[in-house]
């Protein structure tokens, strides 16, 4: 619940900075994500290379886009608890253009990844040839570019009203973010689903799911909010935003966790349970991939990763409240989509007669980690660039006076 009355605000606080070690950790894994593609090439498996390259571009995309999502929910739910981590989501819109642009880059392994971007494969396959007015190069560029640059355009006008208040002050800038956040989710309904189709759902072009965007969608809810998690918990332990977050707005982000961790497993459940009842096999091919050539291990383990393990162990509201409990369970959920992406698209890879096998995703974890790298640094120079709480927000005293 919360409180009407005033509250006298703390001493402002020092703007966000990462600290140099994560900043020298996050240069290292760029590092070794550009060595690990950079052997995957020059050994000729191009396959490999751009499948790794896609899951840690759209992994990372997924992050850059929940900030602004995670801006405009909560702008329209008028969620007062979260305005002092405001500039974390905000932090994260950052990534949106540099992201939007190496994401769109996997257009040019089209050939290693798409089956339908071969013209004599789309020629002798039936199928390929009727979808092929809206699978093809010019459309995925077309869509997928259009697609970035909303989210780029409505990211940054976000921001922008925020740094507008913090100059300004008042209730306008709060009152044209909400309008800018409707409009927003509208689009990005459409958008995502775009963006997933042609990035993740085109890989196995003869199979299709009419649930498919909605879990894309809820992988970037868990995951997004897990990150946030992260940040806000590090913040809460270090002492950084002392007066301005403490473990009742942890608790509530925790809530927020728990929920999306229940969502994903449903929407998870309910593709399955669809394709399971209907037994078709243009649906079933689906699953029956990633039971075969070694994938069984690695489907079986997602859902104990992505729902079973961090559900359980939030459960109690100390581990919601505390960040020495709460970081850890939320980074296992940040990995724990890497997974999902590495089982999405790995199985996909094989063509035709050729069925890919399984392996241990070390290339792939490799360039993920890469793309988390180039993340964090851009994460951390957005964040240094403004004041670490918006003062100004009328909303920020509720804020203060957050209780759950």
């Amino acid at each position: 619940m919360s409180h009407d009355h005033p509250h006298a605000l703390p001493e402002a606080p020092e703007r966000l900075a990462l600290p140099g070690s994560v900043q020298g950790l996050a240069v290292a894994l760029v590092l070794v994500g550009g060595a690990a593609l950079g052997w995957a090439f020059s050994r000729g498996e191009a396959q490999l290379a751009w499948s790794a390259y896609l899951i840690g571009a759209f992994f990372a995309l997924g992050l850059g886009v929940f900030g602004a999502a995670w801006l405009a929910i909560l702008y329209l739910a008028r969620g007062a608890w979260s305005v002092t981590m405001r500039r974390i989501p905000e932090a994260m819109t950052a990534w949106l253009l540099p992201g939007g642009v190496l994401a769109l880059a996997a257009g040019l392994g089209a050939r290693s990844l798409y089956h339908w971007s071969d013209a004599e494969a789309v020629a002798k396959d039936a199928l390929l040839t009727h979808k092929a007015p809206f699978l093809n190069m010019t459309m995925f560029y077309s869509l997928v570019g259009a697609s970035l640059l909303l989210w780029v355009v409505f990211g940054a006008a976000l921001v922008g009203v925020s740094r507008r208040q913090d100059k300004e002050g008042g209730i306008g800038p709060s009152r044209t973010a909400r309008t800018l956040s409707a409009l927003f989710l509208v689009v990005f309904a459409l958008t995502i689903s775009i963006v997933s189709f042609y990035l993740l759902l085109s890989l196995e072009a003869h199979w299709f799911s009419t649930m498919f965007a909605v879990l894309v969608f809820t992988d970037v809810v868990q995951t997004g909010t897990a990150f946030v998690a992260v940040v806000a918990g590090l913040l809460v332990a270090a002492g950084k935003l002392k007066g301005f977050l403490n473990e009742n707005h942890l608790h509530s982000l925790g809530k927020m966790v728990f929920a999306s961790t229940g969502f994903w497993a449903y929407i998870y459940f309910c593709q399955h349970m669809l394709i399971w009842y209907a037994n078709l096999p243009e649906e079933t091919v689906y699953f029956l991939k990633r039971t075969s050539n070694g994938w069984l291990p690695y489907i079986l383990l997602l859902p104990v990763l992505k729902f079973v393990v961090p559900f359980l162990l939030l459960v109690p509201r100390k581990a919601k409240r505390r960040a020495k409990r709460l970081v850890p369970l939320a980074a296992l959920i940040v990995f724990a989509q890497f997974w999902e992406l590495y089982v999405m698209v790995g199985p996909a890879t094989g063509h035709g007669g050729e069925a890919a096998h399984a392996h241990l995703p070390l290339v792939e974890l490799a360039a993920t980690l890469g793309f988390l790298g180039l993340f964090t640094i851009v994460f951390g120079w957005s964040l240094a660039r403004h004041d670490a709480v918006p003062l100004k927000d009328p909303a920020l005293a509720e804020c203060l006076d957050y209780h759950s």
